[in-house]
């Protein structure tokens, strides 16, 4: 077989059934370049094999491996993979038609791009909920640091050169290690976007993001800065480390405000202000006004 264009690596975990095959599906519904589907079976009780049993298409490929994890198990899909590019999918989520082959035009250009495109959150029904959009492009590494760089992992398209060099995913991360490896391969080359939607992402209560521990979220994003700072000790001191510790900060006082619990923000947003008084004095601020607006709307319903 030809070295396809495009890996599409899919990790699985306790999949819901429908929702497995319809990403499936919708992977293996791009005609308009060269494929390999590559869905890793992460130790389900019920092997995934069983359950992909009707879909007749040789491009696609069930590697099965002991419970290791999402970042786990896209590093072994990767390990089997052969794509001149690589994109990673979910196994909830569904690809919009021709948006692979529209990434790759943009990431083909002879040098190292990577490509992205928008984002459609859905509900669990893909009724549209929001976009995920950026107009970001060329050297993104400051913004995706300070987490500017507004996009999701699955509507990228990574040259397998930029994921050699930029390592395996950290599969320390619980949650956030999507991020961790953006970063680190955003360093490595410059981004390129697409206008137009790559993935319909479908949020429900067991998704990863419903169950995300804010805690928890806050301690990797420190470990993220960290990690940052030891591959690039040049910043240490500098402004970049000072806004990158500030932003992360601020985004967990934000995340608390959201869920209904402002009080809980205020530690936050005093510890964003050793880093920089402006940017936490902006953040209360769209704390208090977000607080009034959603008492005025409880109060007229």
């Amino acid at each position: 077989m030809e070295q396809p264009d495009v890996s599409v690596v899919m990790p699985v975990w306790r999949p819901h059934g429908p929702w497995l095959r319809e990403a499936v599906e919708s992977v293996l519904a791009e005609d308009g370049c060269s494929l390999e589907l590559l869905v890793v079976d992460d130790g389900n009780e019920i092997p995934i094999a069983s359950l992909l049993a009707q879909v007749d298409d040789d491009r696609l490929q069930v590697l099965r491996v002991t419970h290791r994890g999402e970042c786990g198990a896209r590093n072994a899909g990767v390990a089997r993979s052969c794509g001149r590019f690589v994109r990673f999918v979910d196994s909830d989520d569904v690809v919009v038609g021709d948006s692979t082959r529209r990434l790759l035009e943009l990431s083909d250009t002879g040098s190292s791009v990577i490509s992205y495109g928008d984002t459609v959150v859905c509900d669990e029904a893909l009724q549209p909920l929001r976009t995920i959009t950026t107009s970001l492009e060329g050297d993104v590494t400051r913004d995706c640091l300070l987490g500017r760089f507004d996009t999701r992992i699955v509507s990228m398209l990574f040259p397998r050169a930029v994921v050699e060099q930029a390592g395996p995913m950290d599969v320390s991360f619980p949650m956030n290690g999507d991020w961790e490896f953006v970063l680190r391969a955003v360093e490595l080359a410059p981004v390129g976007r697409g206008d137009f939607t790559a993935t319909l992402y479908r949020r429900h209560t067991s998704s990863k993001t419903g169950r995300a521990s804010l805690l928890e979220g806050t301690r990797q994003r420190e470990r993220i800065i960290v990690g940052y700072l030891d591959r690039h000790p040049e910043e240490r001191g500098a402004s970049l480390e000072r806004e990158a510790r500030s932003a992360a900060v601020l985004h967990t006082a934000r995340a608390y405000a959201s869920r209904g619990q402002p009080l809980r923000a205020i530690p936050h947003l005093i510890a964003g202000a050793r880093f920089g008084l402006r940017p936490a004095c902006r953040a209360a601020a769209r704390i208090v006004l977000d607080e009034l607006q959603a008492r005025i709307r409880r109060s007229g319903s």
